[in-house]
């Protein structure tokens, strides 16, 4: 008998032609016998999901990428229909005209505001294998597309206006294919998965899963939908709003490019908010936001016990940002555009707070500034959304920010006590010493209530080269492993400077002198230490990617635990 690879082998030694013929002969003949079997299927190993569409395999493939689903655009228009989204392949993006889309907010007052005036908002593609593909979490509602993701699959299944919309309310929920003894097999169902329910028993609702099959689940785990969802375009029901008790809380930013990073593996119990840098007015535009989100990020976040504020700015690194932030307090058309979108975002992505982080606005703004908080105060009330926003410390030449009226309209001010020196200072010198940060605090408490206060933590710090005579030639910052390491590279001796309040080092290079102020957890137990003196409401730290794991049992430590300073002495 003859082998297939046999076969396969001869025709390869045979014209191109003839080769091309022959194998295509053999692609129906083994269509028909079976032999195809053996052959492996394409994508299989490429990383790419199969994918269903209610209950039948489909020919394309995605991916799943950090708690997104992603699918081939060329799916629109079949299986993912929604007339009013285009696609811009040139930016790669969707974009939606939300005046034209059947969307629904919180209540009618907030509906008609985002739908009157946010106009064209876009999500953006991601570009796999040179081809380009959208997120499914993000566009699940406008394509009426619910979804499942198992280890090699991504099963989907249109909205019907049949059965009852609903959603798992819980993480890990797990039901059961079967309520007869012995006959039902578990089913793992994971917080905010979309389900539909065909019938009930006393304690149970039955689900019909994405592949066609049955899954009972305790009723205390389902949150049935408030609306047919199989009739709106984009649903964003009110948020139960967080409010603190008496706990400090701890905030994190997170800096995001073009693409989010994972959120982190674990919780950590000394951090509380996850803070993206997700959204920011397009300078010289027409009042609209440049989108940054990444639903998985929020979907991963809340799964480990964080909440997520979502941070907003005036894009206030690129040139002509000033400019154009006055333009915006001072034209209602570009003002209510920009708000309409930061709403509308901010519940695309399923954050639960909004962090105001408005920078290099002119002093004469300041009035502006606070109706542009005001505005979204009001809005941000409707959704259940946090609001907060972030300051400088106080000085003459920061009047741009009137404390005092903002914290009115937030639930949260972030004082940012860092960049004490800065990359532009002409000296070298730490980046937020003890009583620079203690200052800054006391003058801000002359404004805001210091239960609104939180105090801004630097996770990084500057490695200082300066000449003999003391000029900088160069300070770029370092993140605190990276410290650590040229600490131990080097065989430095940390020295504790009690004024400071951080350990420092210095070291030769070449003929120059280089110079560390270092954050470390005894320096940010010191910080922390103001945070339960003067009763501020917690802190907030730039940025998550830049400090080491041990840091965040400091914030455990000395927010949560009230443990003393003396715990954290012996960082070196």
């Amino acid at each position: 008998m003859i082998s297939f690879t046999a076969i396969l082998r001869g025709i390869f030694m045979k014209k191109r032609v003839i080769s091309v013929f022959i194998i295509f002969c053999l692609i129906i003949t083994g269509i028909n016998s079976g032999l195809l079997l053996y052959l492996p299927a394409f994508g299989a190993d490429d990383g790419s999901y199969s994918l269903y569409y209610n209950s039948k395999r489909i020919s394309q493939r995605g991916y799943y990428i950090n708690n997104t689903p992603y699918l081939p655009i060329s799916l629109l228009g079949t299986y993912a229909n929604n007339p009013g989204i285009i696609v811009d392949q040139g930016k790669k993006r969707l974009v939606i005209n939300l005046s034209s889309q059947n969307i629904m907010m919180a209540d009618d007052a907030t509906t008609n505001f985002v739908k009157t005036y946010a106009g064209n908002v876009y999500i953006p593609l991601r570009e796999i294998e040179k081809e380009l593909y959208f997120p499914l979490n993000t566009t699940e509602q406008f394509f009426k597309l619910s979804y499942t993701v198992s280890d090699d699959s991504i099963k989907m299944r249109a909205y019907s206006g049949t059965d009852k919309i609903a959603k798992i309310n819980e993480s890990n929920v797990q039901g059961i294919s079967s309520l007869l003894d012995g006959q039902g097999a578990t089913v793992n169902m994971s917080l905010n998965d979309t389900v539909f329910i065909t019938g009930e028993t006393d304690n149970y609702y039955k689900l019909s899963s994405e592949d066609g099959g049955t899954v009972y689940v305790m009723k205390d785990y389902v949150t049935i939908s408030e609306i047919d969802l199989a009739k709106i375009d984009f649903y964003a029901p009110k948020k139960s709003k967080f409010k603190r008790g008496s706990e400090k809380i701890n905030l994190a930013w997170e800096y995001v490019g073009s693409v989010t990073p994972s959120a982190p593996a674990i919780k950590h119990n000394g951090l509380d908010i996850l803070s993206p840098t997700w959204f920011d007015l397009i300078t010289d535009g027409d009042g609209s936001v440049e989108n940054n989100g990444d639903k998985g990020y929020t979907t991963s976040a809340h799964s480990k016990g964080y909440m997520v504020w979502a941070t907003i700015t005036n894009n206030m690194s690129t040139k002509g940002s000033t400019a154009f932030t006055t333009k915006t307090f001072n034209n209602s058309g570009l003002l209510n555009k920009s708000v309409a979108q930061y709403i509308f975002y901010s519940c695309l992505y399923d954050v639960d707070g909004i962090n105001i982080d408005y920078e290099d606005v002119a002093d004469g703004d300041a009035a502006g500034l606070v109706s542009f908080t005001a505005l979204m105060r009001n809005y941000t009330e409707k959704q259940g959304l946090v609001l907060s926003i972030d300051t400088l410390i106080p000085r003459p030449w920061t009047i741009e920010y009137d404390r005092a009226s903002l914290s009115k309209y937030v639930d949260y001010l972030v004082v940012m006590t860092y960049d004490e020196h800065y990359g532009g200072s002409p000296a070298a010198g730490s980046i937020a010493s003890l009583p620079w940060v203690e200052d800054a605090i006391k003058a801000t408490l002359k404004d805001v209530p210091a239960s609104k206060l939180l105090m801004g933590i630097p996770l990084y710090t500057r490695v200082w080269t300066v000449d003999s005579t003391g000029k900088v030639i160069s300070n770029p910052s370092a993140k605190m492993p990276a410290v650590r390491s040229t600490v131990a590279s080097k065989n430095l001796t940390p020295v504790w400077r009690d004024k400071e309040k951080q350990y420092y080092v210095e070291y030769a290079s070449g003929a120059n002198m280089s110079k560390i102020w270092i954050e470390d957890t005894r320096s940010i137990s010191n910080r922390l230490n103001l945070v339960s003196q003067y009763n501020l409401a917690g802190s907030a730290c730039w940025q998550f990617g830049q400090g080491e794991d041990r840091i965040w049992d400091v914030f455990d430590g000395m927010l949560k635990k009230n443990e003393p300073m003396s715990n954290y002495e012996n960082s070196y």
